[in-house]
């Protein structure tokens, strides 16, 4: 008995420790004569209203006259959100979408005038589908850089709050990758990380200060971390660029603040995030919503800029967030599909892993690997229909994984029924064996009471 109970401890500790393996197989796809691979996870989909509010208050005796008003408006721009602006209403009119030679779009008002005593609002209203987004960076998968390309020679050069080409800067950053296989560029990104959150103390200022700044007083706010992450990274030839915006601590909740953080470039993967003052590293979470990047043509890194003759408003900004439900997009198909297709892969994943957990791996190792598979190539197909916001990938994303979940769930019934079966056979067996043993001791209580031999 006691022989039988180790025995039973052993198989369970086993399906226990193989539950820790990778749940996946390497994340690459054969196809024809090119390899997919998964350059990253997506999860946690999340739909929200977001409501920017403006208002400038002239308190003055002066009018304001010849007012520009300058709003970054939340854009499709990474594999992280897609943003539907549902309204934009103003005091003073509907406004012109500009957009620079950056990609950066903003709302614009212009020849405001605001008499003393009055104010002007602006609210600007979005819905959003949001999910967190964690890379997977395979040093060995990262291609050498295009020097010649737009992206290499506009994301490595230095401009304003990011002094790239300095000398301390520059010497710095050598410092600070010393020793590092100079060909591996996530090893070297990973050590800037390290060196901007070691090194920055966090303290919010006032105005803008920049990279060299950071650098030298030790201390900044998101800002700061920001600038000096794409700095460094641009001195040594990585490819970074700031991303500003907003970004949330809850799904609930109402913030001044602006936030800023980065994302820098590896051949192979695309933009990768980074965001010092959060702790993110090769990831970024469901509430950070992107407005600007690069060089905002039109301002500075801002949530919004008035330029204006007369009495200086006194102006007041918010921005909220509130979740939702999906059917506020019911109209946005890709976006429907999409939140459908993230919440089907995070279910995949569990089933996929209590069936691992249980053993489907050893008493069905065909279909179970079979399973895994499929659950990559759901992942990839999920990952293409986000790099290229395709409705028609989506789709496909989505079936597919709806297929995984139902294979892994057929798994996971079928291994119980083994065990199942299997204790309904044992419960039998020891039915028979005490049946048996009961018989034999009454026949030998009969021979002993009759003498029989």
């Amino acid at each position: 008995m006691l022989f039988k109970k180790k025995a039973l401890t052993s198989f369970f500790l086993i399906l226990l420790l193989v539950s820790f393996f990778p749940l996946r197989c390497d994340g690459r796809l054969n196809i024809g004569e090119t390899t997919e691979f998964l350059k990253y996870e997506v999860r946690g989909a999340f739909i929200a209203n977001i409501t920017h509010n403006i208002q400038l208050y002239n308190t003055g005796k002066r009018g304001v006259t010849r007012g520009e008003l300058y709003v970054p408006l939340i854009r499709n721009v990474t594999a992280r959100h897609l943003a539907l602006i549902t309204d934009i209403s103003s005091s003073f009119g509907d406004p012109k979408i500009l957009e620079d030679s950056y990609g950066n779009l903003y709302a614009w008002w212009n020849d405001i005038v605001i008499k003393p005593g009055e104010t002007f609002t602006v609210e600007i209203q979005y819905c959003t589908l949001s999910f967190s987004v964690r890379f997977q960076i395979d040093s060995s998968l990262v291609k050498p850089y295009d020097t010649e390309s737009m992206v290499y020679r506009l994301y490595t050069r230095p401009e304003e709050y990011v002094e790239s080409n300095h000398p301390v800067i520059v010497s710095t950053a050598k410092t600070v990758i010393d020793g590092l296989d100079k060909t591996d560029y996530h090893s070297m990104v990973k050590e800037i990380y390290n060196f901007v959150v070691n090194h920055l103390n966090y303290q919010l200022q006032p105005e803008e200060k920049g990279a060299l700044w950071a650098l030298e007083n030790k201390q900044g706010d998101c800002s700061e971390y920001s600038y000096l992450f794409v700095a460094l990274c641009r001195a040594i030839g990585i490819p970074a660029r700031i991303q500003a915006g907003f970004a949330f601590s809850n799904y609930e909740e109402e913030t001044e603040n602006g936030h800023m953080w980065a994302e820098y470039y590896l051949e192979g993967y695309g933009w990768i995030p980074v965001d010092g003052s959060w702790h993110f590293f090769d990831e970024i979470d469901a509430k950070h919503f992107s407005s600007l990047q690069t060089i905002p043509e039109y301002m500075s890194y801002a949530n919004y800029k008035l330029n204006y003759t007369g009495n200086p408003p006194k102006d007041e900004h918010l921005v909220s967030i509130s979740r939702t439900s999906i059917t506020t997009m019911e109209n946005f198909s890709l976006a429907k599909t999409l939140f459908q297709a993230i919440l089907e892969i995070e279910e995949a994943e569990i089933a996929l892993l209590l069936s691992k957990i249980i053993g489907a791996w050893l008493l069905f190792p065909y279909e179970y690997r079979r399973v895994e598979e499929n659950f990559v190539d759901g992942e990839l197909l999920l990952q293409n229909a986000i790099d290229s916001w395709s409705e028609s990938l989506t789709t496909q994303a989505w079936k597919k994984i709806r297929g995984v979940v139902e294979a892994a769930n057929n798994l996971i019934f079928n291994v119980m029924a083994v065990y199942v079966g299997g204790f309904l056979l044992l419960m039998i067996v020891i039915i028979v064996v005490i049946l048996k043993r009961g018989r034999r001791f009454s026949e030998e209580r009969i021979i002993e009471n009759t003498g029989l031999s």
